[in-house]
């Protein structure tokens, strides 16, 4: 029988109704996406970077990059990530931002030599392993206060973070006679410590002259490795094996492609100026769209009707007003003085409020429009193909418009290459849609294939983007390019992040964070160790915050007593903002990180746009405000999806 929402629900053998099990309908890769936890932070990083990167002058380059990164690392992201866990888990920590300048200050007053300075003359090698060990001692008094009390995490650890201050200031006073401990330099060891928590990479000193020819190949590869990858998760396989005949045009169509792409890759390495540009992403997207269709006629199901145009109220609306904000933003750049740089009202120059309003209507024009392919694709495969068609018509318009209004490089070039290509992928996406039938029931063996697909072209976007940073081009030095410094302490950071994810998402210690964080009980009773696995969530944050206070001390050889106090509501903040709820039992590592990002691209793009810094704390609470509601509003809309 059909209920008054039109969903068919079944009758089992007793003659009673019972609706289908939500948890088995089948998501799409776009739904499973948009409920994933940290989605609403990475929409709020890449929309901020390039908020500030159309705004400001060093983001994109390598030196603003090198800034963000570092800011982001330590101490902001490292105890994100750490603090994301033991939210996850359902407790919180106040002491880690404390705990951090108490560990620099630790290893810094065990290493001093003894005497008038009050050290105890250790050796680094002897220090920093007493220091981790407080660490993780005080971590796990933490854990097994709030589990022997039965007092919230919040009342133990605010305790803890008052003795911590307190100690810090205390004993600063008491044995050195300052607020200020170091210098940890004369301490014995220091030269190989120093390499492994302070070194640098000067960008200046490293030339490559073929790095952006790698850098664009690899590119390349990562969007038809992303293109597979999302087909393969997509479509629906063939049922029945292609002839001999058809197997070969396929390979022929496919071959074809991939010269395509290869002359795209050229002709854009050797061409400068729009008619290159253009000739070289026409080129690989048109190759592209045949090897993939090639790929495609050999494995994925033929479409079979594709319906007829049906624009319903939802379409419609949501169609008008996305075409309506992506006018609204021409109109308003084309009217609108772009040179002008005089100061409008607070805090907008007549060039930035331009630029804001641009990017504020493009965003919401975008937004609009997806809504709208979202309906549609409820609606018919050739409904959906019109709204992608508009969608990718625009972003081609838009990337000449902005061509034709901007005199900076970074706009006339690597702004209309990427909003040509992003237009291309739209045409592709579009054409595969109407070629192959989607999928509509779970195909393991397909989904793990392309989830190997993706991680092996996020695998090459790190290692793409640390090329394009690490190196520099005989001409860049020529030209006087600002030297850019890229710290030990990103990698730290990078690989932290990594261990973390993979702890919380594949491993049994993993799956008992989850569990003590939804229903600590429940999940005692089903033999998931509670406490000991919370004291553990503890120790983790107090580790990583000994990380951090060796990446302090040995970056700035002293530290003051209140290094460190107060930012534990900031990695609380990001953990929020990157999907972590706060009532635990929910979130990800990741999500955290990204958090950290967002904090670190708002505090530092406020004083580049050369707005008044007294003012990044409203700015900031604003936008972390926008992607937490972002963030849960993707995700009601998506969990409400279904086919």
């Amino acid at each position: 029988m059909n209920d008054v929402m039109g969903n068919t629900s079944q009758t089992d053998e007793d003659g009673n109704d019972s609706a289908q099990d939500e948890r088995l309908t089948y998501r799409g890769i776009f739904q499973r996406l948009f409920i994933r936890p940290e989605i609403g932070a990475l929409i709020g990083v890449v929309g901020l970077w390039v908020f500030f990167w159309a705004v400001t002058v060093p983001f994109g380059t390598a030196g603003g990059t090198a800034s963000l990164v570092d800011f982001a690392s330590t101490p902001l992201g490292i105890m994100a990530v750490a603090v994301s866990l033991l939210m996850v888990g359902g407790e919180f920590d106040l002491s880690a931002g404390a705990m951090t300048g108490a560990m620099g200050i630790l290893v810094i007053m065990l290493s001093l030599e003894i005497g008038e300075r009050g050290g105890a003359g250790l050796n680094l090698w002897f220090a920093i392993p007493i220091s981790f060990a407080f660490a993780l001692l005080i971590g796990f008094f933490n854990g097994q206060l709030v589990e022997r009390t039965k007092l919230p995490s919040f009342i133990i650890t605010l305790a803890t973070f008052f003795v911590l201050i307190g100690a810090k200031l205390g004993f600063s006073k008491l044995i050195v006679d300052q607020v200020q401990v170091g210098d940890i330099r004369n301490a014995s060891g220091y030269e190989f410590w120093r390499r492994i928590f302070a070194s640098q990479w000067q960008r200046n000193d490293h030339q490559w002259s073929q790095r952006d020819v790698v850098f664009l190949i690899l590119i390349c590869i990562i969007i038809a490795l992303v293109l597979f990858a999302v087909a393969e998760m997509q479509f629906s396989r063939r049922t029945e094996t292609s002839s001999s005949t058809s197997s070969g045009t396929s390979l022929i169509i496919s071959l074809t492609g991939v010269a395509g792409v290869i002359a795209g890759i050229a002709v854009l390495h050797s061409t400068d100026g729009i008619s290159g540009n253009t000739l070289g992403s026409i080129l690989i997207g048109v190759g592209a769209l045949l090897g993939l269709t090639g790929f495609g006629r050999k494995r994925f199901q033929p479409q079979g009707s594709i319906g007829a145009i049906s624009l319903n109220s939802s379409v419609t609306r949501w169609l008008i007003a996305g075409v309506g904000g992506i006018i609204a933003a021409v109109v308003i750049a084309a009217s609108m003085d772009a040179s002008n740089t005089a100061n409008l009202f607070f805090p907008f120059t007549h060039q930035g409020l331009r630029a804001t309003l641009f990017l504020a209507c493009i965003g919401l024009g975008y937004a609009a429009l997806f809504i709208s392919l979202a309906a549609a694709r409820r609606v018919s495969v050739a409904t959906r193909s019109l709204v992608l068609l508009v969608m990718a018509i625009s972003m081609a318009g838009l990337a000449f418009f902005v061509r034709s209004q901007s005199t900076s490089t970074k706009f006339r070039a690597d702004g209309f290459s990427v909003m040509l290509g992003v237009a291309a992928v739209m045409v592709i996406w579009l054409a595969l849609g109407l070629m192959f039938s989607e999928r509509a029931s779970v195909d393991a063996q397909a989904d793990r294939l392309g989830s190997r697909l993706l991680a092996t072209a996020g695998v090459l976007t790190c290692a793409a983007f640390v090329i394009r940073l690490l190196f520099t081009l005989p001409s860049e030095i020529e030209a006087e390019i600002i030297p850019a410094k890229f710290s030990v302490r990103t990698l730290w950071f990078a690989g932290f992040t990594a261990v973390a994810v993979f702890v919380l998402g594949k491993t049994r210690f993993g799956s008992w964070t989850f569990a003590v964080g939804g229903n600590k009980e429940a999940a005692r009773q089903v033999g998931v160790p509670a406490a000991r696995t919370k004291t553990q969530l503890f120790m983790i944050v107090s580790a990583a915050a000994w990380l951090v206070g060796m990446l302090l001390a040995f970056r700035l050889n002293t530290i003051q007593a209140n290094t460190g106090n107060g930012e534990e509501f900031e990695y609380i903040i990001a953990a929020v903002v990157g999907g972590t709820l706060l009532t635990g039992g929910y979130g990800t590592a990741l999500g955290g990180a990204l958090g950290a990002i967002i904090i670190a691209e708002a505090t530092l793009g406020i004083p580049s746009a050369r707005w008044n810094s007294d003012w990044r704390f409203l700015f900031l609470g604003v936008t972390l405000l926008l992607a937490v509601l972002a963030n849960r509003s993707i995700r009601t809309k998506a969990e409400s999806m279904r086919r």
